[in-house]
């Protein structure tokens, strides 16, 4: 089969050993690929991680073409999403530990489950009420779905802040009211001109972005961390000051335990099926032939690129 290698010179696209399948396994036909951020933060330091992660990938969504004998409630044809490893290949053994149906109507491209799950999960902590005020301080893939359940939850207002104003565009396409660009304006300026807020939902990773939560979350208020703090070994300051006077509660919105995932993934296709989240306007895709320039890309931040999506089918 085809899969992408990753080396100390980038990837290679190499034919490998199609992988069996197991007892407990299921093996999937791959029809797409989600790249996550860990992954680019990978490639971009492969020199030191590419011997300990040649095999990147756990976005992936496709057809079940293997079913193990001691596997139920799954069958050949079945359509379906997976956080299964080592997913840039055209074919993925996974377990149905990691593996949820698509809903009908649903195009596996843009099905995602993997983040969209761990964005469900996280909004099952945001605690929001209705009508709460909130600020979204990051407007990438990750952000936007948040935002997406944070309206469906009942949010009344969503400030959305990013520096890049294509992202700000399409946060209020998605239902922000407002938009600020933190390069422009400061945390201070922000507070004064759109006022305290409820939940501020932080989807960037780093030190910036959490420098915003402080100032613009009112006393009680909540903070949740969505972004994924890589840089400067994920060392961050924060004010405790002020976060012990103003009494927020800080949740950590990432989610290992696979059992929660799996439920939240199974959320997430439900909330997708009814129209709650949408990604269309989010996904780029690219041929796995062309996943260099996918990465690439995500690494320079092109504009209006938010989830590079890899077909495993030129």
């Amino acid at each position: 089969m085809k899969a992408a290698i990753l080396t100390k010179a980038g990837f290679e696209i190499r034919d490998i050993k199609t992988p069996a399948c197991g007892d407990d396994e299921i093996l999937i036909q791959v029809t797409a690929c989600g790249v996550c951020s860990g992954d680019v933060f990978v490639y971009k330091n492969r020199a030191e991680l590419a011997a300990t992660y040649p095999r990147l990938g756990h976005e992936a969504s496709g057809v079940i073409s293997a079913v193990g004998k001691n596997v139920t409630g799954f069958d050949v044809g079945d359509l379906v999403t997976t956080f299964g490893l080592q997913a840039y290949a055209e074919v993925l053994v996974t377990t149905p530990e990691t593996t949820v149906r698509i809903p009908a109507g649903i195009d596996p491209v843009l099905a995602l489950g993997e983040p969209v799950a761990c964005c469900v999960h996280a909004g099952n902590r945001f605690g929001t009420q209705t009508d709460d005020r909130v600020a979204l301080v990051g407007c990438g893939f990750m952000g936007l779905i948040c935002q997406q359940i944070a309206i469906h939850q009942g949010a009344e207002y969503i400030l959305a802040i990013d520096p890049i104003q294509e992202r700000r565009e399409t946060a209020k396409s998605l239902g922000a009211a407002a938009s600020a660009n933190p390069l422009e304006i400061n945390a201070d300026a922000i507070l004064e001109k759109f006022g305290p807020v409820d939940l501020v939902i932080e989807a960037a990773g780093n030190q910036s972005a959490l420098d915003l939560c402080t100032p613009l979350v009112r006393e009680h208020g909540r903070i949740i961390l969505i972004g994924y703090h890589q840089s400067n070994g994920g060392l961050r300051t924060v004010n405790m000051e002020r976060w012990n006077f103003k009494a927020i509660d800080v949740v950590n919105g990432h989610v290992r335990r696979e059992d929660e995932k799996l439920d939240a993934m199974r959320q997430g296709m439900s909330m997708m099926a009814a129209g709650q989240i949408v990604t269309e306007p989010l996904v780029t895709t690219y041929p796995i032939e062309a996943i260099t320039t996918a990465f690439d890309d995500l690494t320079k931040g092109n504009p209006g690129l938010f989830k590079a999506v890899l077909l495993m089918d030129s």
